[in-house]
């Protein structure tokens, strides 16, 4: 991020429209870019190159009333030039296909967590949340930009995003202090090369945010856009639970989107997040699935359906709360990542551990603090087996498996053997379309694989004591079984081709592994 930085005298109303703009071009290709009021008579403006090379600019605008004198830059020309990124550092993130991609083209996993009330917790328990994320597998974080009042959260926030004006917010006067907050968050995830997964609306609120009106949440916007833009680590998250903020129009939230997609010059990441109406993931401008979900046997139809990238944000959180969203075992909340991750999507874990002799209940989830479950070390052992593998691991539909009833009643119209004369296939052509599709989830294989170079499945539940691989003949593959929990992997053959069987100690928790040699 390349930033400029100006002084002149504070704006009297309108903090967010400056009317002060730089544009960069490089090879006939330009690029304006709006300047923010960042406080104490400081105007920035941020710019995100999107290729190397070395661009020419020139600041136009005016000045706000009241501001005329000394302000020698209007007109300044001059240039700034973006180096190549450093090889294997991934900032900007885009989806590309059902797959999200490093700017450079390489893959990118994301392995997520949530801690939603980040920010509005004070220094000493933002220090020690960092600590945490420095030592965790965690490459995403999702948090909220307004403070969250909901069960084991309800501290008051020592800053706010807007100065108030009497029993409201005034969203034309951002409050420095909190965007210097934000900002410095976003920059030290960066270095810890964690991608920050901004939450801009809820539902769970005291102080009035959740009620902004049409207009104040564009001003809103629009200062996000200008301000934080340019940072190449964020994602835009609409909203946690959308559509509990039931007054809020679903034109409005497709607004909202277009009006990110629009402003938001470097492109970033745009989805919006359920309670439980799915967002439409149809719209142009939402670039992946984000969906309050843990039935992983979905996510191949959902992929198929939308032709995006498919993470479940909130899939149940490892802990001991008594709602039953809030006490998954730390062996559950594995399980899920795996069967996840196996089926083609992307997963985000979620702690909520309390201890009854503690008065403030420093729940990860919404507070931060540190890890106190077992999960998080498995997670880490998922990420580093899949970096190591050789390409970005693929799901793909099993073979011979019709993928609609008409399909299905062709085949068995031809006399196809294996589906013609199979009666579960037969009563599979009789069904409701929800029922088929309900049927195809049930004979998905939680597998991934990189063309013919390797084969992971997850077994998950199942006790099985033997599974059966069927790899092309004309390779050699090293086999391992891999148990999840404890963490090893054992290699049972080498030298296997074609239809292999593979003893398992039957218990839940196994994964197989097949790697060409």
């Amino acid at each position: 991020m390349y930033e400029m930085s100006f002084a002149a005298g504070e704006p009297q109303e309108d903090r967010v429209h400056v009317e002060l703009s730089a544009v960069f071009e490089k090879d006939g290709k330009t690029t304006k870019v709006k300047e923010f009021y960042a406080g104490n008579g400081s105007y920035r403006l941020r710019f995100l190159p999107l290729e190397a090379g070395t661009y020419t600019y020139r600041v136009t605008g005016k000045l706000p009333d009241g501001s005329a004198e000394g302000f020698w830059r209007i007109g300044e020309q001059g240039s700034v030039t973006a180096e190549p990124a450093i090889k294997g550092a991934c900032s900007l993130v885009r989806a590309a296909g059902t797959r999200f991609v490093c700017a450079d083209g390489s893959r990118f996993q994301p392995f997520g967590t949530t801690v939603y009330a980040l920010i509005h917790q004070g220094r000493e328990r933002l220090e020690e949340t960092f600590e945490t994320l420095r030592q965790s597998p965690f490459n995403k974080l999702r948090f909220c930009l307004f403070p969250k009042h909901f069960e084991f959260n309800h501290n008051e926030p020592e800053l706010f995003a807007f100065e108030k004006e009497g029993d409201g917010w005034n969203t034309r006067k951002p409050a420095p202090a909190y965007w210097e907050l934000l900002d410095d968050t976003i920059k030290r995830l960066g270095e810890l090369e964690i991608q920050a997964d901004l939450i801009l609306f809820h539902p769970y609120d005291r102080w009035g945010f959740a009620a902004l009106t049409g207009e104040q949440r564009l001003d809103y916007l629009e200062y996000l856009c200008r301000r934080l833009g340019a940072y190449p680590n964020i994602w835009w998250s609409l909203a946690n639970e959308y559509d509990q903020l039931d007054y809020i129009t679903k034109e409005e939230w497709l607004g909202m989107s277009a009006f990110l997609a629009a402003e938001d010059l470097a492109g970033h990441l745009i989805s919006n997040h359920n309670f439980v109406t799915p967002w439409d993931f149809s719209d142009p401008n939402t670039t992946h699935v984000c969906l309050q979900e843990s039935d992983a046997a979905k996510i191949p139809g959902l992929m198929e359906r939308y032709h995006k990238p498919v993470v479940y944000d909130e899939m149940g959180y490892e802990g001991n709360i008594p709602d039953n969203w809030g006490n998954l075992s730390a062996f559950e909340m594995v399980n899920r990542f795996w069967k996840t991750v196996t089926m083609g999507g992307y997963a985000t874990h979620g702690e909520t551990y309390m201890e009854r002799m503690d008065p403030d209940q420093v729940l990860w989830w919404s507070k931060g603090g540190r890890l106190k479950g077992e999960s998080p070390a498995r997670i880490a052992f998922l990420r580093n087996l899949l970096e190591e593998l050789p390409g970005d691991m693929v799901w793909s539909e099993p073979e011979g498996l019709p993928k609609s009833r008409e399909e299905l009643q062709t085949l068995i119209d031809a006399g196809t053997p294996g589906i013609s004369d199979n009666p579960v296939m037969r009563c599979m052509a009789k069904m409701t379309e929800a029922e088929f599709e309900h049927m195809r989830q049930f004979f998905r294989q939680a597998t991934l694989h990189c063309g013919t170079d390797a084969y992971l499945t997850y077994l998950g539940d199942a006790c099985t004591i033997y599974h059966l691989l069927n790899l092309p003949e004309d390779k050699s593959y090293r086999v391992e079984v891999i148990d999840v929990w404890e963490m090893t992997r054992t290699t049972v053959q080498r030298g296997a081709s074609g239809r292999a069987e593979v003893t398992l100690p039957g218990k839940p928790g196994i994964a197989v592994l097949a790697v060409a040699e």
